[in-house]
Protein backbone atom coordinates (compact mmCIF):
# COMPACT_ATOMS: atom_id res chain seq x y z
CA UNK A 1 0.00 0.00 0.00
CA UNK A 2 1.58 3.33 -1.25
CA UNK A 3 2.59 5.44 1.68
CA UNK A 4 1.24 9.09 2.40
CA UNK A 5 3.26 11.43 1.23
CA UNK A 6 5.76 13.78 3.28
CA UNK A 7 3.85 17.11 4.33
CA UNK A 8 0.28 16.03 3.65
CA UNK A 9 -2.32 14.33 5.75
CA UNK A 10 -3.73 11.23 4.72
CA UNK A 11 -7.21 10.20 4.07
CA UNK A 12 -9.04 8.79 6.49
CA UNK A 13 -7.77 5.96 7.69
CA UNK A 14 -10.84 4.19 7.88
CA UNK A 15 -10.73 4.43 3.72
CA UNK A 16 -7.31 3.40 3.73
CA UNK A 17 -7.85 0.31 4.54
CA UNK A 18 -10.67 -0.66 2.74
CA UNK A 19 -10.79 -2.42 -0.40
CA UNK A 20 -12.01 0.47 -2.55
CA UNK A 21 -8.43 2.34 -1.82
CA UNK A 22 -5.67 -0.96 -1.89
CA UNK A 23 -6.92 -1.82 -5.30
CA UNK A 24 -6.37 1.64 -6.60
CA UNK A 25 -3.56 2.97 -4.08
CA UNK A 26 -0.42 3.27 -6.30
CA UNK A 27 -2.34 5.67 -8.95
CA UNK A 28 -3.11 7.53 -6.14
CA UNK A 29 0.21 8.11 -4.90
CA UNK A 30 1.02 8.96 -8.05
CA UNK A 31 -1.81 11.49 -8.49
CA UNK A 32 -0.41 13.04 -5.18
CA UNK A 33 2.75 13.69 -7.28
CA UNK A 34 0.98 15.20 -9.51
CA UNK A 35 -0.94 17.75 -7.38
CA UNK A 36 2.46 18.22 -5.28
CA UNK A 37 3.85 19.70 -8.55
CA UNK A 38 1.37 21.45 -9.24
CA UNK A 39 0.78 23.19 -6.10
CA UNK A 40 4.21 24.50 -5.78
CA UNK A 41 3.50 27.50 -7.44
CA UNK A 42 3.77 30.92 -5.45
CA UNK A 43 -0.14 31.69 -4.71
CA UNK A 44 -0.56 28.02 -3.77
CA UNK A 45 2.26 26.76 -2.13
CA UNK A 46 1.66 28.86 1.01
CA UNK A 47 -1.64 27.50 1.71
CA UNK A 48 -1.91 24.49 3.94
CA UNK A 49 -3.30 21.94 1.68
CA UNK A 50 -5.20 18.86 3.67
CA UNK A 51 -5.44 15.67 1.60
CA UNK A 52 -9.38 14.67 1.07
CA UNK A 53 -10.56 11.39 0.84
CA UNK A 54 -9.89 11.34 -3.27
CA UNK A 55 -13.91 9.70 -3.87
CA UNK A 56 -14.34 10.99 -6.99
CA UNK A 57 -10.33 9.49 -8.66
CA UNK A 58 -11.19 6.54 -6.70
CA UNK A 59 -14.92 6.08 -8.52
CA UNK A 60 -12.68 6.83 -12.16
CA UNK A 61 -10.45 4.52 -11.63
CA UNK A 62 -12.15 1.55 -10.24
CA UNK A 63 -15.01 1.93 -13.11
CA UNK A 64 -11.75 2.11 -15.77
CA UNK A 65 -10.01 -0.97 -14.02
CA UNK A 66 -13.77 -2.52 -14.07
CA UNK A 67 -14.20 -2.60 -17.96
CA UNK A 68 -10.84 -3.16 -18.49
CA UNK A 69 -10.71 -6.67 -16.89
CA UNK A 70 -13.63 -7.81 -19.21
CA UNK A 71 -10.89 -8.05 -21.95
CA UNK A 72 -8.00 -9.46 -20.26
CA UNK A 73 -7.05 -10.83 -16.78
CA UNK A 74 -4.47 -8.09 -16.49
CA UNK A 75 -5.96 -4.57 -17.36
CA UNK A 76 -3.05 -2.47 -18.03
CA UNK A 77 -2.47 0.97 -16.09
CA UNK A 78 0.13 3.01 -18.48
CA UNK A 79 0.81 5.96 -16.28
CA UNK A 80 -1.83 8.64 -17.56
CA UNK A 81 -4.63 7.33 -15.16
CA UNK A 82 -3.21 9.20 -12.25
CA UNK A 83 -2.69 12.57 -14.46
CA UNK A 84 -6.20 12.23 -15.69
CA UNK A 85 -6.81 11.35 -11.40
CA UNK A 86 -5.18 14.33 -10.62
CA UNK A 87 -7.23 16.48 -13.03
CA UNK A 88 -10.29 15.24 -11.48
CA UNK A 89 -9.20 16.13 -8.07
CA UNK A 90 -8.14 19.45 -8.89
CA UNK A 91 -11.79 20.40 -10.71
CA UNK A 92 -13.52 18.42 -7.36
CA UNK A 93 -11.31 21.12 -5.28
CA UNK A 94 -12.03 24.09 -7.06
CA UNK A 95 -15.36 23.49 -6.67
CA UNK A 96 -14.59 23.49 -2.71
CA UNK A 97 -12.71 27.06 -3.03
CA UNK A 98 -15.76 28.34 -4.56
CA UNK A 99 -18.28 26.37 -3.37
CA UNK A 100 -16.64 28.09 -0.12
CA UNK A 101 -16.73 31.48 -1.38
CA UNK A 102 -20.42 31.49 -1.61
CA UNK A 103 -21.02 29.75 1.67
CA UNK A 104 -18.79 31.84 3.69
CA UNK A 105 -17.44 28.80 5.09
CA UNK A 106 -14.35 29.14 7.38
CA UNK A 107 -12.80 25.60 7.69
CA UNK A 108 -12.51 22.95 5.22
CA UNK A 109 -10.91 19.51 5.93
CA UNK A 110 -9.52 21.05 9.26
CA UNK A 111 -7.85 24.01 7.96
CA UNK A 112 -8.97 27.72 7.54
CA UNK A 113 -10.59 27.79 4.14
CA UNK A 114 -9.13 29.66 1.40
CA UNK A 115 -11.17 32.66 0.95
CA UNK A 116 -10.27 33.47 5.01
CA UNK A 117 -5.90 32.79 4.30
CA UNK A 118 -6.39 34.80 0.58
CA UNK A 119 -9.69 36.76 0.62
CA UNK A 120 -12.32 36.31 -1.62
CA UNK A 121 -10.66 37.69 -4.72
CA UNK A 122 -7.55 35.98 -5.09
CA UNK A 123 -9.46 32.88 -3.63
CA UNK A 124 -11.84 32.70 -6.45
CA UNK A 125 -9.01 32.73 -9.27
CA UNK A 126 -6.93 30.12 -7.37
CA UNK A 127 -10.51 28.57 -8.21
CA UNK A 128 -10.20 29.23 -12.03
CA UNK A 129 -6.61 28.53 -12.09
CA UNK A 130 -7.09 25.04 -10.77
CA UNK A 131 -9.96 24.55 -13.23
CA UNK A 132 -8.27 25.63 -16.15
CA UNK A 133 -4.95 23.31 -14.92
CA UNK A 134 -7.09 20.38 -14.59
CA UNK A 135 -8.37 20.51 -18.00
CA UNK A 136 -4.97 21.01 -18.88
CA UNK A 137 -4.11 18.26 -17.54
CA UNK A 138 -7.15 15.85 -19.46
CA UNK A 139 -6.14 17.41 -23.06
CA UNK A 140 -2.53 16.71 -22.10
CA UNK A 141 -3.14 12.89 -21.71
CA UNK A 142 -5.06 12.43 -24.21
CA UNK A 143 -4.04 10.09 -27.30
CA UNK A 144 -7.50 8.84 -28.54
CA UNK A 145 -10.42 8.95 -29.24
CA UNK A 146 -11.88 7.17 -26.27
CA UNK A 147 -9.81 10.26 -24.58
CA UNK A 148 -11.44 12.64 -26.09
CA UNK A 149 -15.00 11.33 -25.22
CA UNK A 150 -13.57 11.40 -21.22
CA UNK A 151 -12.14 15.42 -21.77
CA UNK A 152 -15.72 15.59 -23.31
CA UNK A 153 -17.74 14.57 -20.61
CA UNK A 154 -15.60 16.13 -17.67
CA UNK A 155 -15.77 18.98 -19.12
CA UNK A 156 -20.07 18.67 -19.24
CA UNK A 157 -19.64 17.68 -15.36
CA UNK A 158 -18.14 21.25 -14.77
CA UNK A 159 -20.88 22.97 -16.41
CA UNK A 160 -23.39 20.95 -14.13
CA UNK A 161 -21.56 21.74 -11.15
CA UNK A 162 -21.75 25.19 -12.06
CA UNK A 163 -25.36 25.00 -13.07
CA UNK A 164 -26.23 23.53 -9.96
CA UNK A 165 -24.82 26.03 -7.69
CA UNK A 166 -26.20 29.08 -9.71
CA UNK A 167 -29.49 26.61 -9.36
CA UNK A 168 -28.95 26.33 -5.48
CA UNK A 169 -28.26 30.05 -5.30
CA UNK A 170 -31.20 31.62 -7.12
CA UNK A 171 -34.21 28.88 -6.16
CA UNK A 172 -32.85 28.56 -2.40
CA UNK A 173 -31.95 31.95 -1.69
CA UNK A 174 -33.05 34.44 -3.75
CA UNK A 175 -36.78 32.80 -3.90
CA UNK A 176 -39.40 33.31 -1.53
CA UNK A 177 -41.83 30.33 -2.62
CA UNK A 178 -41.82 27.73 -0.45
CA UNK A 179 -43.43 25.26 -3.25
CA UNK A 180 -40.40 25.28 -5.07
CA UNK A 181 -37.65 25.51 -2.23
CA UNK A 182 -39.50 22.94 -0.27
CA UNK A 183 -39.72 20.49 -3.59
CA UNK A 184 -37.96 17.47 -3.43
CA UNK A 185 -38.41 17.36 -7.12
CA UNK A 186 -35.88 20.42 -6.62
CA UNK A 187 -33.94 19.03 -4.15
CA UNK A 188 -32.66 15.88 -6.78
CA UNK A 189 -32.66 18.47 -9.82
CA UNK A 190 -29.85 20.71 -7.90
CA UNK A 191 -28.05 17.91 -6.16
CA UNK A 192 -27.65 15.89 -9.19
CA UNK A 193 -26.09 18.74 -11.03
CA UNK A 194 -23.95 20.35 -8.46
CA UNK A 195 -22.93 16.94 -6.58
CA UNK A 196 -23.79 13.91 -8.05
CA UNK A 197 -23.25 14.65 -11.71
CA UNK A 198 -19.26 14.52 -10.53
CA UNK A 199 -18.99 11.31 -9.59
CA UNK A 200 -21.51 10.27 -12.72
CA UNK A 201 -18.99 11.54 -14.64
CA UNK A 202 -16.37 10.27 -13.02
CA UNK A 203 -17.54 6.81 -13.53
CA UNK A 204 -18.73 7.28 -16.92
CA UNK A 205 -15.16 8.81 -17.91
CA UNK A 206 -13.63 5.82 -16.77
CA UNK A 207 -15.85 2.99 -18.61
CA UNK A 208 -15.09 5.66 -21.80
CA UNK A 209 -11.08 5.46 -21.26
CA UNK A 210 -11.88 1.76 -21.04
CA UNK A 211 -13.14 1.36 -24.75
CA UNK A 212 -16.71 0.81 -22.87
CA UNK A 213 -19.47 1.08 -25.68
CA UNK A 214 -21.95 3.47 -24.58
CA UNK A 215 -24.56 1.24 -23.06
CA UNK A 216 -21.86 0.19 -20.99
CA UNK A 217 -21.22 3.87 -20.18
CA UNK A 218 -24.43 4.92 -19.37
CA UNK A 219 -24.60 1.60 -16.83
CA UNK A 220 -21.48 3.48 -14.77
CA UNK A 221 -23.22 7.05 -15.78
CA UNK A 222 -25.86 5.59 -13.40
CA UNK A 223 -24.03 4.21 -10.90
CA UNK A 224 -22.54 7.02 -10.72
CA UNK A 225 -25.38 9.34 -11.05
CA UNK A 226 -27.18 7.78 -7.99
CA UNK A 227 -24.06 7.06 -5.45
CA UNK A 228 -23.48 11.04 -5.87
CA UNK A 229 -27.09 11.48 -4.83
CA UNK A 230 -26.57 9.19 -1.62
CA UNK A 231 -23.36 10.96 -1.05
CA UNK A 232 -25.26 14.15 -1.04
CA UNK A 233 -28.40 13.13 1.14
CA UNK A 234 -25.71 11.77 3.50
CA UNK A 235 -23.67 14.80 3.82
CA UNK A 236 -26.76 16.81 4.61
CA UNK A 237 -27.76 14.72 7.20
CA UNK A 238 -23.76 15.16 8.34
CA UNK A 239 -24.64 18.75 8.48
CA UNK A 240 -26.91 18.82 11.28
CA UNK A 241 -25.86 15.49 13.13
CA UNK A 242 -21.82 15.46 12.03
CA UNK A 243 -18.78 15.59 14.24
CA UNK A 244 -17.72 18.60 13.28
CA UNK A 245 -13.51 17.50 14.48
CA UNK A 246 -14.09 14.32 12.32
CA UNK A 247 -15.72 16.14 9.21
CA UNK A 248 -12.95 17.92 9.21
CA UNK A 249 -15.39 21.32 7.85
CA UNK A 250 -17.44 23.90 9.39
CA UNK A 251 -21.00 22.13 9.92
CA UNK A 252 -24.32 23.52 10.67
CA UNK A 253 -24.04 25.90 7.96
CA UNK A 254 -27.31 25.25 5.72
CA UNK A 255 -29.58 26.54 7.81
CA UNK A 256 -28.18 29.64 8.99
CA UNK A 257 -27.64 30.11 4.94
CA UNK A 258 -30.91 29.10 4.11
CA UNK A 259 -29.89 26.45 1.95
CA UNK A 260 -32.53 23.78 1.66
CA UNK A 261 -31.50 20.39 2.40
CA UNK A 262 -33.03 16.58 2.66
CA UNK A 263 -33.80 16.64 6.28
CA UNK A 264 -35.47 20.35 6.02
CA UNK A 265 -37.97 19.06 3.09
CA UNK A 266 -39.09 15.83 5.65
CA UNK A 267 -39.06 17.79 8.97
CA UNK A 268 -41.75 20.39 7.02
CA UNK A 269 -43.29 16.85 5.89
CA UNK A 270 -43.88 15.75 9.22
CA UNK A 271 -44.36 19.15 10.96
CA UNK A 272 -46.27 21.73 8.32
CA UNK A 273 -47.60 23.99 11.12
CA UNK A 274 -44.16 24.71 12.65
CA UNK A 275 -43.65 28.33 12.49
CA UNK A 276 -39.74 28.48 12.86
CA UNK A 277 -40.10 25.70 9.37
CA UNK A 278 -42.84 27.86 8.10
CA UNK A 279 -40.19 30.92 8.00
CA UNK A 280 -37.54 28.77 6.66
CA UNK A 281 -39.53 27.26 3.95
CA UNK A 282 -40.07 31.27 3.16
CA UNK A 283 -36.78 32.15 3.43
CA UNK A 284 -36.87 34.54 5.75
CA UNK A 285 -33.84 34.87 8.39
CA UNK A 286 -33.79 33.31 11.45
CA UNK A 287 -31.88 34.29 14.32
CA UNK A 288 -29.40 32.20 16.25
CA UNK A 289 -31.96 31.18 18.93
CA UNK A 290 -34.59 30.25 16.17
CA UNK A 291 -31.50 28.26 14.04
CA UNK A 292 -30.80 26.42 17.14
CA UNK A 293 -34.33 25.25 18.06
CA UNK A 294 -34.34 23.98 14.04
CA UNK A 295 -31.84 22.23 14.48
CA UNK A 296 -32.96 20.03 17.22
CA UNK A 297 -36.25 19.53 14.88
CA UNK A 298 -33.78 18.30 12.14
CA UNK A 299 -32.38 16.33 14.65
CA UNK A 300 -35.04 14.05 16.02
CA UNK A 301 -35.15 10.59 15.24
CA UNK A 302 -37.75 10.49 12.70
CA UNK A 303 -36.84 13.63 10.54
CA UNK A 304 -33.52 11.08 10.42
CA UNK A 305 -35.06 7.90 9.66
CA UNK A 306 -37.02 9.39 6.73
CA UNK A 307 -33.85 10.90 5.22
CA UNK A 308 -31.89 7.71 5.44
CA UNK A 309 -34.74 6.14 4.16
CA UNK A 310 -34.62 8.66 0.91
CA UNK A 311 -31.14 8.43 1.48
CA UNK A 312 -31.52 4.15 0.51
CA UNK A 313 -33.33 4.54 -2.20
CA UNK A 314 -30.49 5.73 -4.32
CA UNK A 315 -28.19 3.65 -2.77
CA UNK A 316 -30.65 0.79 -3.84
CA UNK A 317 -30.61 1.92 -7.45
CA UNK A 318 -26.81 2.10 -7.50
CA UNK A 319 -26.66 -1.32 -6.28
CA UNK A 320 -28.94 -2.29 -9.03
CA UNK A 321 -26.71 -1.11 -11.65
CA UNK A 322 -23.37 -2.49 -9.92
CA UNK A 323 -25.29 -5.97 -9.98
CA UNK A 324 -25.53 -5.39 -13.94
CA UNK A 325 -21.59 -4.63 -14.73
CA UNK A 326 -19.41 -7.26 -15.32
CA UNK A 327 -17.78 -9.13 -12.26
CA UNK A 328 -14.82 -8.40 -11.14
CA UNK A 329 -12.93 -7.51 -8.09
CA UNK A 330 -12.41 -3.89 -9.48
CA UNK A 331 -16.50 -4.14 -9.33
CA UNK A 332 -16.52 -5.09 -5.42
CA UNK A 333 -14.04 -2.56 -5.19
CA UNK A 334 -17.06 -0.15 -6.41
CA UNK A 335 -19.33 -1.76 -4.22
CA UNK A 336 -17.39 -1.53 -1.19
CA UNK A 337 -16.92 2.52 -2.30
CA UNK A 338 -20.88 2.55 -2.24
CA UNK A 339 -20.92 0.90 1.35
CA UNK A 340 -18.32 3.70 2.82
CA UNK A 341 -20.67 6.59 1.08
CA UNK A 342 -23.34 5.30 2.56
CA UNK A 343 -22.37 4.91 5.83
CA UNK A 344 -20.66 8.07 6.55
CA UNK A 345 -17.94 6.80 8.97
CA UNK A 346 -15.64 9.56 8.47
CA UNK A 347 -18.27 12.56 9.83
CA UNK A 348 -19.09 10.49 12.83
CA UNK A 349 -22.55 9.90 11.78
CA UNK A 350 -22.93 6.33 11.36
CA UNK A 351 -23.51 5.60 15.21
CA UNK A 352 -26.68 8.83 14.99
CA UNK A 353 -28.14 7.30 12.43
CA UNK A 354 -28.25 3.93 14.12
CA UNK A 355 -29.74 5.43 17.11
CA UNK A 356 -32.46 7.39 15.19
CA UNK A 357 -33.34 4.75 13.69
CA UNK A 358 -33.84 2.47 16.72
CA UNK A 359 -35.57 5.19 18.79
CA UNK A 360 -37.96 5.97 16.03
CA UNK A 361 -41.44 4.86 15.78
CA UNK A 362 -42.41 0.74 15.60
CA UNK A 363 -42.20 -0.29 12.22
CA UNK A 364 -40.30 2.08 10.85
CA UNK A 365 -40.65 5.02 8.56
CA UNK A 366 -41.71 3.63 5.00
CA UNK A 367 -39.44 4.91 2.44
CA UNK A 368 -40.99 7.82 0.85
CA UNK A 369 -42.40 8.02 -2.71
CA UNK A 370 -39.35 8.72 -5.04
CA UNK A 371 -39.38 12.00 -7.23
CA UNK A 372 -40.83 12.17 -10.28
Amino acid sequence: MAQPDAGTSHPVPDLRSRLCYTLVAEVLRDLEIHLIEIRSVRFLADYPWQTGKRLRPITFLLSNLSVQVQRTTRPVLNGRESGLAAAIELLHEASLVHDDIVDRSTLRRGKPSMQVLHGEGLALLIGDYMVFRGLKLILDAAVSRNDIVLAQELANTGLAIAHGEADQLDKYLNRRDWEIRMSMDNYIGIIGKKTAAFFAGCAEAGAAMAGGDKELRELYRDFGMNMGLAFQMVDDLMDILGDPVKASKTLQNNVAEGTVTLPMIHAWELYPDDPLLGKLARAEPLNRREQARVQKILSRPEVVERSGATMNVYAAKARRSLERMPSSIYRMGLADLLDYVVHCSWGGLESKLARAACRAQPGGTPPPKEPN
